[in-house]
């Protein structure tokens, strides 16, 4: 291996090295190519993973679903009125709500 070898490998090695900037235009037309070479011209792209499933068979989204589910149904079971929220506690006594006034009406209307 001679000189000339030894200075175009060093130079050829430098278009590898990602985080050495470009020295001239050359440098850069090389390590375009050679990128494009390494890839195949498509970029370093990966392909998205597969959710992981839990031992239960199903994935973290579909977990989330169900509980979200469960937590939002509608509860069954006749609770006595002081374990109730106020305005839980309006609706099975059968009260009106309130008419909407004042500032809340004219944002109504507004919409």
């Amino acid at each position: 291996m001679n000189i000339f070898d030894k200075a175009v490998a060093d130079e050829y090695a430098n278009d590898t090295k990602l985080g050495m900037p470009s020295t001239d235009e050359g440098h850069f037309a090389r390590r375009l190519a050679l990128m494009e070479r390494i890839t195949g011209g498509k970029g370093f792209r990966t392909q998205p993973k597969l959710p992981a499933v839990r031992a239960n068979g199903k994935t973290r989204g579909e977990m989330k679903r169900g509980a979200r589910e469960r937590a939002n149904a509608k509860v069954s079971e006749s609770r006595h009125p002081e374990f109730m929220h106020s305005s839980a506690r309006q609706r099975v006594a059968g009260f009106e709500r309130r008419p909407v006034v004042g500032f809340l009406a004219t944002m109504q209307a507004a919409a």
